[in-house]
């Protein structure tokens, strides 16, 4: 791969955006460099590390309320990310961040229950993801966003913010 594929692979990989769609993302600038973070991934890491921290800090949610957490916290960003694929509408990225980190409030009890042994809660919220993931798979492929998507990343390649 030449160097200008790695720099698209990792923009690709921090923002999820073709440059059309950057204004989904957090603009920051590290060393005179531009770094374009995904909204809605920047509320999931914030929402993981706030649950962990919390637990560790001794806020524990009870045990009884994992699953239902699990299970319903992530209908806010992916109705969130639907309704803006199949354009419906547009989001913002305040909705974008705090729907992500209501998802990852989800995904640190998952990570949670797993490093705490709660392993039947873990298996349960990999089988309520895996519902979700098939769900997205089969709304996106129906209403073709999936491929209008993919098409716009692959098309928006030549055009990206990569610095030279």
């Amino acid at each position: 791969m030449v160097k200008q594929d790695w720099r698209y692979l990792l923009f690709l990989l921090l923002s999820h955006h073709p440059h059309e769609r950057l204004h989904r993302t957090i603009h920051i600038q590290i060393k005179k460099k531009n770094v374009y973070l995904c909204a809605r991934c920047t509320g999931t890491f914030i929402g993981i590390i706030s649950i962990i921290i919390a637990n560790v800090l001794g806020l524990k949610i009870p045990v009884s309320l994992y699953f239902p957490l699990i299970a319903i916290l992530p209908l806010v960003a992916t109705t969130d990310w639907f309704t803006q694929s199949a354009k419906l509408r547009e989001s913002t990225n305040k909705i974008r961040i705090f729907s992500g980190f209501l998802l990852g409030i989800s995904q640190g009890l998952i990570l949670l229950s797993l490093l705490t042994g709660l392993y039947i809660i873990f298996l349960l919220a990999l089988g309520a993801f895996a519902l979700y993931i098939f769900s997205i798979y089969l709304i996106a492929a129906k209403t073709k966003c999936l491929d209008s998507y993919l098409n716009e990343l692959t098309h928006s390649k030549s055009n990206s913010p990569i610095e030279s």
